[in-house]
């Protein structure tokens, strides 16, 4: 079985993967990606300080509801007739007025971080606004460069293609499988010759002496280790 056109058919195919390899190692692609990562970057940590404020604001409206119970609790205690309450009583309502003042102002504190924390969340919201806003123009700019590059390799890759059709016609179906499947599973080139002394020429293994029986008698045997087609040059 002579295998001249697959192997003609592989150095195009090697070359159209080379195309692809620097197309998704580019500089290009690389700051798609980066771009497109700080955008999502700065919409997670929106996301994140929209639920801290939302947990903020409904803590204080709690502490301010208090904020506002107590009050009225001092205000009818400091309103009261006491003129008549004996020392006993007198002492339990200053007791009360106490715990309420203490109460007051540890709900006064508790508003005013709450106030506080909501104005840092602003202030940062503000700047992951803007940084979302960058990340989306310069994400532009940058995938604007990738299809520019793109698309010049897209003429190269044409040509390459257009080869490897035309030389895929002389190929037998069988062989053109087999070719395909192995590809498919990332292993290229994927025909390689047998080397001295008795090795797969893609991963170096040497085979034993019952697979190279096979390949003497068959032209073409699958590597038991990497799975690649290993045949024996002219």
């Amino acid at each position: 079985m002579s295998i001249d056109k697959i192997l003609q058919y592989q150095e195009y195919d090697m070359k159209y993967i080379k195309l692809e390899n620097e197309l998704k190692s580019s500089q290009e692609a690389k700051k798609v990606m980066a771009y497109k990562q700080a955008g999502q970057q700065s919409i997670d940590n929106l996301t994140r300080m929209n639920d801290v404020a939302d947990h903020t604001m409904e803590s204080l409206k709690k502490s301010m509801a208090s904020l506002e119970e107590t009050s009225k609790q001092i205000d009818e205690i400091n309103n009261s007739e006491l003129k008549d309450c004996d020392e006993k009583q007198l002492d339990y309502f200053a007791k009360q007025l106490e715990k309420l003042e203490q109460k007051l102002d540890e709900l006064e504190r508790e508003v005013s971080r709450g106030n506080k924390e909501l104005g840092e969340i602003s202030v940062n919201q503000k700047k992951d606004f803007e940084q979302a806003a960058k990340a989306a123009k310069a994400y532009r700019a940058a995938t604007d460069a990738f299809n520019e590059l793109k698309k010049k390799m897209s003429v190269e890759a044409g040509a390459l293609s257009k080869e490897m059709k035309a030389i895929s016609s002389d190929i037998a179906p069988q062989l053109m499988e087999r070719y395909m499947k192995v590809r498919a599973n990332k292993r290229v080139p994927v025909f390689v010759p047998l080397v001295k002394p008795n090795g797969c020429g893609g991963c170096g293994m040497e085979i034993a002496s019952d697979t190279l029986n096979k390949l003497q008698e068959k032209k073409i045997q699958e590597c038991p280790n990497c799975g690649r087609l290993i045949y024996i040059k002219d």
